[in-house]
């Protein structure tokens, strides 16, 4: 059971974004990809879903291809990986609940009631009990942030993505936002992918890293690991150290 990213290939015309990047998440733990803006990081995890086709390479989901998966089959994976967007991406014209419903209503042996019910303990699993009535636009970001995650995790999936899910929240929201992603891991028992550039965040939700580097991972390790290695690449990042960086240019 994991994901695995194995020499994945990808470019926008004549920009190289993905040059052979490789790695694995593994069942039970975070993930976390570090890598500077515009690195590729959103693009590696849009491939996990089937949001993006690789120009060459593979990424395998439970053993399956993802880029070979016809569409109900695509669907099918869709259920077992919650995604969390950026910024949330919740459609302002439906309520939070039907929000978090969406991918509910796609599965045919669930009743309304079994419906309503999973929405219920999904808010109440992100402490947005009784919300289910509001529009997004009553959110505040923070709490726009958890009824994404309360949308991704309503399928009850093996897996959930989170791209940058701390981006634009002032710390005290970011740490909440850290809590909610170990609980996912701690009461779900789901295998997480966080991409992310916020170091704070980074180490208190991670197990593991990687760092997405010139298309590469450039690194791959605990916390422990990256917080020793003499890569001044990986140093000069997590350090916030950009002399160090631009040494290896």
């Amino acid at each position: 059971m994991a994901i695995r990213i194995c020499d994945l290939h990808k470019s926008f015309g004549s920009k190289v974004v993905l040059d052979g990047f490789s790695v694995e998440a593994r069942e039970g733990e975070t993930l976390v990809i570090l890598g500077g803006s515009g690195s590729g990081k959103s693009v590696a995890l849009k491939h996990v879903v089937g949001l993006l086709t690789p120009d060459s390479g593979q990424v395998e989901v439970d053993g399956e291809g993802v880029s070979e998966l016809g569409r109900e089959a695509l669907y099918r994976l869709r259920r077992k990986v919650g995604y969390v967007f950026q910024f949330a991406a919740l459609f302002d014209s439906m309520t939070l609940a039907d929000n978090v419903a969406m991918g509910l209503r796609r599965q045919s042996n669930l009743t309304g009631e079994d419906i309503e019910e999973r929405v219920a303990e999904c808010l109440r699993l992100v402490d947005l009990d009784g919300y289910g009535p509001r529009s997004p636009a009553e959110l505040s970001g923070g709490q726009r942030k958890r009824a994404g995650i309360a949308r991704a995790i309503a399928t009850r999936p093996q897996y959930l993505l989170y791209d940058e899910p701390t981006t634009g929240l002032d710390p005290v929201t970011r740490a909440m936002i850290d809590g909610l992603i170990l609980r996912m891991s701690s009461e779900l028992g789901v295998t997480g992918i966080v991409i992310t550039h916020d170091m704070d965040s980074a180490f208190r939700v991670a197990d593991r890293f990687a760092m997405l580097y010139d298309g590469r991972c450039r690194f791959s390790g605990t916390p422990d690991e990256i917080r020793e290695t003499d890569d001044p690449v990986v140093r000069g990042f997590i350090e916030g150290r950009p002399e160090l960086m631009e040494s290896e240019k």
